[in-house]
């Protein structure tokens, strides 16, 4: 097996700053999905539900989308396998992880990887597609999408849009200075706050089922029906705005990163992201552990639920960074690739010389 040092590897190391981005939020909303929740009965409970729909439901599950589709078109795009192999690999690659997603789903309903590599295997045809039609695809099935109001359904839009932003070499136009960032924050920052206050505005006044889903076809009183009128309206317009939203973060994370103290600051956030199949799979059973060891199926408030969202994230990013100083990959990441190549590929680090990588794609 020949190794040899991966090419623009600050393209890479955007792309691991903002996967880590993204699993700081994820853990917030899938959470509601696992753990019995209490309707906020504090103010405390009712200002944390209102910030989790204003900034964070769609936001960071917008952003993972994206960036699995922009893996996508990486993966192809730079893998050393020559004529029709990189393709094999790629599908190997998604069963692989088709079987993970199907395991994760079976303690995680709302988990989205096997969902991923369905969609992964679907738009394979897209690769070869001019990007000026992936990006109408994007943009027009979105916006469809979101009309309608079911986050599932942005899902593929999100990863064609990915892949559209991988054929326009978004990842090369970041490492040398994107163009009009400045520009890009402002707008999305006022279209955030527009949304953001259109969302403010539709808010019912009372605290919302910690799952709405729960009570579809329920018959409920009239008051406590417009109440929950307002919540699905509510969460319809949060889906709709998601990306821009996204974009906003996104822009105000490479804006810190061009000073060189923000960039000190953020820097773990790179192994967090170097990790992200593990931490997003292990945020899961560390969830369920800590729900069935320490409350026993009891409902948890929203502030205990953050609490513990906070540390499992530190935590985390903690033991990420401390893996990465000795080994070139996370343990489900480094199973995975060897299972696409169907070869034993060396975990560790070699600390004695020039630091290596095989030329094989990350993504």
């Amino acid at each position: 097996m020949n190794y040899q040092p991966v090419l623009k590897q600050d393209r890479m190391k955007f792309l691991d700053l903002f996967r880590g981005f993204s699993l700081i939020g994820l853990p917030f909303v899938n959470v509601l999905a696992l753990w019995v929740m209490l309707k906020p009965d504090t103010r405390v409970d009712f200002w944390i539900q209102r910030a989790l729909y204003f900034w964070v439901e769609a936001r960071f599950y917008d952003i993972f989308c994206f960036l699995f589709g922009l893996g996508f078109y990486l993966f192809l795009s730079r893998s050393a396998a020559k004529g029709q192999t990189k393709l094999f690999l790629y599908i190997r690659r998604m069963l692989i992880l088709l079987a993970l997603g199907y395991i994760h789903q079976q303690y995680q309903s709302g988990e989205a990887l096997f969902l991923y590599a369905i969609i992964g295997l679907v738009v394979i045809p897209l690769y070869w597609a001019p990007r000026t039609v992936n990006l109408v695809i994007g943009v027009v099935g979105f916006i469809a999408a979101a009309a309608i109001g079911v986050k599932m359904l942005t899902i593929p839009f999100l990863i064609i849009l990915g892949l559209s932003a991988g054929q326009y070499q978004l990842m090369e136009k970041i490492q040398k200075g994107l163009p009009y960032l400045g520009r890009i924050w402002f707008i999305s920052f006022i279209a955030s706050t527009v949304g953001i206050g259109i969302m403010w505005w539709v808010a019912p006044p009372d605290a919302m089922s910690p799952f709405l889903y729960e009570v579809i076809g329920a018959s409920l009183p009239v008051a406590e029906q417009a109440n929950m009128d307002a919540a699905f309206r509510l969460e319809h317009i949060g889906v709709a705005i998601g990306p821009v939203v996204s974009i906003f973060y996104l822009s105000t994370l490479l804006r810190l990163n061009q000073n060189m103290t923000f960039s000190k600051m953020l820097s773990p956030l790179h192994a967090f992201g170097r990790m992200a199949l593990t931490n997003y799979i292990a945020q899961t059973i560390i969830l369920l552990v800590v729900y069935q060891l320490i409350f026993a199926d009891a409902a948890v408030s929203y502030m205990v639920s953050t609490l513990v969202c906070i540390g499992m994230v530190i935590l985390q990013g903690i033991a990420s960074n401390l893996w990465m100083r000795w080994f070139q990959y996370g343990p489900l990441e480094w199973v995975w690739r060897c299972g696409t190549y169907l070869s034993f590929i060396p975990i560790r680090k070699k600390h004695s010389g020039p630091r290596v990588h095989d030329t094989r794609a990350r993504g």
